[in-house]
């Protein structure tokens, strides 16, 4: 009991302590709405067209949807999103403003002091400790992508630190050459030559438009759940598919006092709450769980009521068929269907991830230490152990 009451003691100490660092924003995000991405091809030059070439409304990753909790510094950056899907790939472009107002938590004006850096290579100022694994692809600014189809990752109970989906990691180099690394598969490495991609710097920081394959987005995602969330191409790249997708942005800054580029944070898009009520920035930025954007894909221009009806595809699975089509694209079938099929494959004899490490070498800020440390002080006073079930 009396080690019980020191343990609590501390902490009480430590909140004491750092009450002046502690900001409520920090847990706090005001999450994106639900995207409709558009079924269209978008030219991929580097030019993003928004609306006028297909892409969606635009996704905001700011201080606003990330919390900036999660970094070494206060955001000052801030990113559009876009997306677009046709029967080949994904599209996904960003228009990235750099050297935002920022103030850090010691009250000091930072604003300005980071700013777009080109990538010269590949990552060498994050590697994981003790693998040496490159997870951010390129030593500049970086913007990676990653997806959970159907929400199949957290239905098979992927959501501990340690377990992860592809991440697509998206740099730009001197000449506009955008530049295009996977992590987290056991296939990593650089993927341009398999992908379409562009973008160029601009006078506020920088842009870029990538197409990622889908026979690529469905291996991946099949490998790193181990089999448990399988499926096939006709059964995602159709309407209504519900995809929660995460969006991060590792961002560099040139360092005077070390006279070269260093790592000024990661911003991580999160959902205002997680699976389990935790609130969003409170959660591992880099899990699963926090992917934060949620996305439906749009109807085929050519979808009408008909087609959708002869298919059997959205129409039928969503209830809205009427029983009356006879299959030969004539029906009155609006198409508006909201099936929830989620193509997952069950496979008992695997099980996720069950690592509970984040495998990250970041800092926190000091919001998140304190969290972090006071979980890690309650659980050890009460002796409880913590783990993740596959449900």
């Amino acid at each position: 009991m009396k080690k019980l009451l020191a343990v609590l003691a501390l902490a009480l100490v430590l909140v004491m302590s750092f009450s002046t660092t502690v900001s409520a924003a920090a847990l706090h995000v005001d999450p994106n709405p639900m995207i409709t991405v558009p079924y269209a091809t978008p030219n991929v030059d580097g030019n993003i067209g928004g609306a006028s070439e297909g892409y969606s409304a635009a996704a905001d990753l700011s201080d606003v949807t990330c919390g900036h909790y999660w970094a070494h510094n206060p955001m000052s950056s801030q990113a559009n999103l876009y997306y677009a899907y046709d029967s080949e790939g994904f599209y996904f472009a960003a228009q990235v403003t750099e050297g935002l107002p920022a103030i850090d938590m010691a009250g000091v004006d930072v604003t300005g002091l980071n700013q777009f850096n080109y990538s010269t290579g590949t990552d060498d100022l994050d590697l994981q400790e003790g693998t040496g694994d490159n997870w951010y692809g390129w030593n500049g600014d970086v913007m990676g992508i990653m997806f959970d189809p159907f929400g199949g990752f957290l239905a098979e109970g992927f959501g501990g630190g340690a377990d992860k989906s592809a991440w697509y990691m998206i740099g730009l180099f001197e000449g506009d050459q955008v530049r295009i690394h996977k992590s987290q598969t056991s296939t990593n490495g650089e993927i341009t030559d398999k992908c379409k991609a562009s973008g160029k710097k601009t006078a506020a920081g920088w842009e870029f438009e990538v197409m990622i394959p889908w026979d690529m987005i469905i291996a991946d995602t099949d490998d790193c759940s181990m089999g448990f969330v399988s499926f096939d191409k006709e059964t995602l790249v159709k309407e209504g598919t519900y995809i929660r997708v995460g969006a991060m942005y590792h961002d560099r800054f040139f360092d005077v006092e070390q006279g070269g580029l260093g790592t000024w944070g990661r911003y991580i898009v999160v959902p205002a709450t997680l699976a389990d009520g935790t609130p969003g920035p409170g959660g591992v930025g880099e899990n699963i769980a926090s992917y934060g954007i949620e996305i439906t894909l749009g109807a085929k221009p050519d979808d009408d009521g008909g087609n959708n009806g002869g298919n059997g595809d959205n129409g039928g699975n969503g209830g809205n068929n009427g029983g009356n089509n006879n299959g030969n694209g004539t029906g009155t079938n609006s198409g508006n269907g909201t099936g929830t099929n989620s193509g997952t494959n069950t496979n008992n004899n695997k099980n996720p991830n069950k690592g509970s490490t984040t495998g990250s070498n970041a800092a926190q800020t000091l919001d998140m230490g304190i969290v972090v440390a006071l979980g890690a002080l309650a659980t050890s006073g009460l002796g409880i152990a913590v783990s993740k079930k596959r449900r």
